[in-house]
């Protein structure tokens, strides 16, 4: 059984905002280098993995490859190494496999791992009912968020997928947790971040439904309906289209002033 070259070192690898490794509260950035950043992240995308020669050339270069990418891909790897090496926390994280190489962790010692396994375990716990656990497994997927995924490493059209997938299921992850803190009651904490969100994303409808009936709850019904007609009016003016059937199901109870059809709208 292979063993994380971490283990027991307190290490971990962060690919969320800056690429980064953090061993012992030292933090050591990965050397600048579109190519050398991406031959690193066509690694930590498959911890643990041997990645063939061909994966990451095509991470790298998509079908833009040139003659001697095998020669260039080894040169970024012994870059890597020695970088590794420099930070003396390091030894052997690379490993050349049969094809190809391989980064030596548990998938544990890698944020995005950790995110994705947190929020995995939070799902069941929310739909069962357990929704204390349910937010506690969410805040810790959402406190290793520091930034989107592999940032400015989305050229690749390999990366670009598992970029889009990931910093998606951080916004899912979002969602997911703010519908955990409605079902507990926690309206009034959620107002001012979901207010922040809904400009971030000015068509994200789970959202601005959210805002919606978090205010409303709060018996700021007239504020409810605002943010219901700025949706409408982003949508009609910019697509041409009206708000969702759950958006328009929320508008009409507040118009209603059904205040249990609102609580029971959680979506877990």
């Amino acid at each position: 059984m292979s063993v994380s070259k971490l283990e027991g070192r307190g290490i971990s690898i962060k690919t969320f905002g800056a690429l980064e490794l953090d061993s012992q509260d030292t933090v050591f950035e990965i050397p600048s280098g579109t190519k050398l950043r991406s031959v690193w992240a066509s690694l930590v995308i498959d911890p643990g993995n041997t990645v063939s020669m061909e994966t990451v050339a095509d991470i790298v270069w998509g079908s833009n490859q040139p003659k001697r990418s095998r020669e260039s891909i080894h040169v970024y790897i012994s870059q890597l190494r020695s970088f590794l090496d420099s930070c003396g926390h390091f030894p052997g994280l690379i490993e050349t496999r049969a094809g190809g190489y391989r980064l030596a962790v548990n998938k544990l010692d890698v944020d995005w791992c950790v995110f994705d396994d947190a929020v995995k375990n939070a799902r069941p716990k929310a739909r069962s009912g357990d929704l204390d656990g349910a937010w506690e497994d969410f805040e810790v997927a959402l406190a290793l968020y520091r930034g989107p995924f592999l940032s400015g490493l989305s050229d690749s059209p390999l990366l670009e997928a598992a970029v889009d997938e990931m910093n998606e299921g951080y916004l899912a992850c979002l969602e997911q947790r703010n519908e955990v803190m409605l079902a507990r009651g926690e309206v009034a904490p959620l107002i001012g971040e979901l207010r922040k969100l809904t400009r971030q994303f000015p068509v994200r409808e789970t959202m601005h439904r959210q805002l919606m009936r978090a205010l409303y709850l709060s018996e700021r019904q007239i504020e409810a309906l605002e943010v219901y007609n700025r949706l409408r009016h982003t949508l009609q003016g910019d697509y041409g289209v009206e708000p969702g059937r759950q958006v328009r199901s929320v508008h009409q109870s507040i118009l209603e002033r059904d205040c249990e059809a609102i609580r029971e709208m959680i979506l877990l």
